[in-house]
């Protein structure tokens, strides 16, 4: 490794630092010093970037493009970007030799032809208006382009109709607190066992939803719901509730969840349960659970006989009595595997055969010096003195 001294294309003298052979080094340094030093190439870079940009503008004002939304520099850079796609695109769809490299587009059941090439363009310059779209896909080629938006710019009328419907729906449903703290509303969205919400970034939203067990997917808050939870229509209504009193917009579809949420009308969820442990360890046990952090009630779950921690406290089947007054007095539910287990350990009790045991009186094993003292006052012979 060495320094070397020169001066570069732009006439600023400077040093690079060479690494490799020795008889390369002086061939590597003469070809940094034929370019422009690091400064200059920088200005010349940017000075490239502001004259693309301006084109980019001018043709997007000559096209009668949407204008784009976001920052100053945003939407430069992305003016650049999307005329860099449109001219892209526009020699994909003349160059069939090349669109043959792509993949097929099975799924929407047809291949890729000029046509087609020209639908999806239209679509993304009619419904993409945000800078960031052309930012965040701008090192996509145009294959991976294609199929990643595929789906939606290929949509039937049909299909755009039923979107239109369901957004229309959206709105008239969409509920505004008297605190809201955002005119954009969290939709709240019911798929199958699974509660999804969609929102966007935001801290205080976020430690609601986490403080009600739902985790990121990466692109939704979820989560799924089963008999323990209660119905999902109360956990909709509960999660809509906690988020319009802090000041949230909602958006739920089905009416009468909807007016659950905004009066509060709904059957609490009980986060206290007593299930079966399944597997390890501690199979067959009952697994004594609740939610967060609750010292005194661990302290006197810790009381019932025989009890260990593993995750949750664990207590043997056979104590199912006292795990019974237990749920009572701290307001615990069984689980249906519990109530099973115990079931079948109740049945279990009866084939038992139940016998009365022979007690068995031990002699009491005498003690003969005693009863030969109590019985004379003499002084025995061995015990004389001569």
């Amino acid at each position: 490794m060495s320094w070397y001294y020169g001066t570069y294309s732009c006439g600023h003298k400077g040093r690079v630092n060479i690494i490799g052979p020795v008889k390369d080094r002086q061939w590597k340094a003469d070809r940094k010093f034929s370019k422009m030093c690091p400064e200059c190439w920088e200005k010349h870079l940017e000075k490239e970037r502001e004259r693309k940009n301006k084109e980019a503008e001018e043709k997007a004002k000559e096209m009668e493009l949407p204008e784009l939304t976001g920052s100053e520099r945003q939407i430069a850079w992305a003016n650049t970007l999307r005329q860099n796609l449109i001219d892209n695109l526009t020699n994909l769809a003349e160059d069939k030799r090349e669109m043959k490299d792509i993949t097929e587009l099975y799924d929407i059941g047809c291949r890729l032809n000029k046509d087609k090439v020209l639908q999806f363009m239209h679509y993304i310059i009619s419904s993409k208006a945000a800078a960031r779209f052309y930012i965040d896909n701008r090192s996509l080629s145009m294959g991976r382009y294609i199929e990643k938006y595929a789906q939606e710019a290929f949509k039937s009328d049909e299909e755009k109709y039923e979107e239109k419907l369901l957004e229309e729906e959206k709105t008239n449903s969409a509920v505004y607190p008297e605190n809201k703290i955002t005119d954009v509303p969290a939709e709240i969205e019911v798929i199958e066992d699974t509660i999804e919400v969609k929102f966007e970034k935001n801290y205080d939203f976020i430690a609601i939803v986490k403080d009600l067990e739902y985790r990121w997917s990466g692109s939704v808050w979820y989560r799924k719901i089963d008999y323990t939870n209660g119905t999902i229509e109360d956990r909709v209504a509960e999660l809509g509730n906690k988020l319009l009193n802090e000041g949230f917009p909602v958006i739920i579809l089905d009416e009468e969840t909807r007016n659950k949420a905004i009066e509060g009308n709904y059957e609490q969820e009980c986060t206290r349960w007593i299930y079966v442990r399944s597997n390890g360890k501690y199979e067959g046990r009952f697994a004594i659970k609740w939610r967060g952090r609750d010292n005194s009630l661990y302290n006197n779950a810790r009381k019932l006989p025989g009890s260990k921690w593993d995750s949750a406290v664990m207590v043997r089947i056979e104590h199912y009595k006292e795990v019974e007054e237990f749920a009572e007095l701290y307001g615990f539910k069984f689980s249906k595997g519990a109530i099973k287990a115990i079931e079948e350990y109740k049945e279990k009790l009866k084939k038992v055969e139940v016998i009365k045991p022979v007690k068995v009186e031990e002699e009491e094993i005498k003690d003969g010096l005693k009863e030969i003292l109590e019985s004379s006052t003499e002084i025995l012979d061995d015990l004389k003195d001569d």
